[in-house]
């Protein structure tokens, strides 16, 4: 394959990544295969730049106008809408699925089902708060910057999250059954592995030494118990749980920052 050809493949896999992951419009010339859509997972923690970015961007534009508080929750809804709520959506169902169920045969019928239940309810309310509150202590404790490239960071890098959990765990839901997660189900390669982990690279090298330590090093915690977690309950993963693993992920980045912050181990 020629360099041209090649870029042009690798852009048609950017845009098959934004189509799926996100709102975000894309031309109307790229093309759709399930090796393409399963090739773009290399591109997810590069969507997480965009909504991270974004993200960031709102609450500094707008916090000298609105305050802290009201800027972030914007910020937060608008990452919700560049992502059609996706990872939300996947751990409300998570909750649901978890509380709900015995055996997997119920826990993946319960995942499935649109209709919102008690436990997602409550979990997705508790995520969506615990996420305001830890986003706006970080906007107190960090500068300008240094609040941008934590988001870029955490959105980036808890989308890697999710990678790591399709290359190691197996799908479980049968081939034949709808599924939005169903087309980048396949396994993934170690060129896939190594091009979604250097979209992470580049916040990490700029992010303080001490900071990335323990962004990762939650990051790492909560994917090696979420995939135990799984391979125990479900023997795998669905759609549902790279959802949850994302915002479990993004969460404990930030939980940890604050907490290394406030007893003095970093900054």
């Amino acid at each position: 394959m020629s360099v041209i050809n090649r870029a042009k493949h690798e852009l048609n896999l950017l845009f098959n990544a934004l189509s799926f992951f996100s709102r975000i419009p894309v031309p109307n010339k790229v093309s759709y295969s399930s090796q393409s859509l399963s090739q773009c997972v290399a591109y997810f923690p590069l969507v997480g730049w965009v909504v991270g970015l974004v993200s960031a961007g709102l609450i500094l534009l707008l916090m000298p106008l609105l305050g802290a508080p009201l800027a972030i929750l914007l910020s937060m809804a608008a990452s919700c809408w560049l992502t059609g709520a996706f990872h939300e959506d996947g751990f409300a169902d998570c909750c649901d699925g978890f509380g709900g169920g015995y055996t997997p045969e119920q826990m993946l019928s319960i995942m499935k089902d649109s209709r919102l239940g008690t436990y997602g309810v409550l979990g997705l309310c508790s995520m969506l708060a615990i996420k305001f509150s830890a986003t706006l202590s970080l906007s107190e404790a960090l500068n300008p910057s240094g609040l941008l490239l934590v988001l870029w960071l955490a959105h980036s890098l808890s989308r890697f999250s999710a990678v790591l959990i399709i290359w190691k765990l197996d799908y479980v839901r049968e081939p034949s059954e709808p599924s939005k997660a169903k087309a980048v189900a396949q396994s993934i390669g170690p060129k896939e592995l190594f091009l979604a982990f250097c979209w992470v690279a580049v916040p990490a090298a700029l992010l303080e030494l001490s900071m990335l330590a323990f962004a990762l090093l939650s990051c790492l915690v909560v994917t090696l118990l979420w995939a135990r977690y799984l391979k125990v309950k479900l023997a795998g993963y669905t759609g549902d749980t790279l959802g949850a693993q994302q915002q479990l992920s993004e969460v404990a980045i930030y939980i940890s920052l604050l907490a290394a912050i406030n007893t003095g181990l970093t900054l």
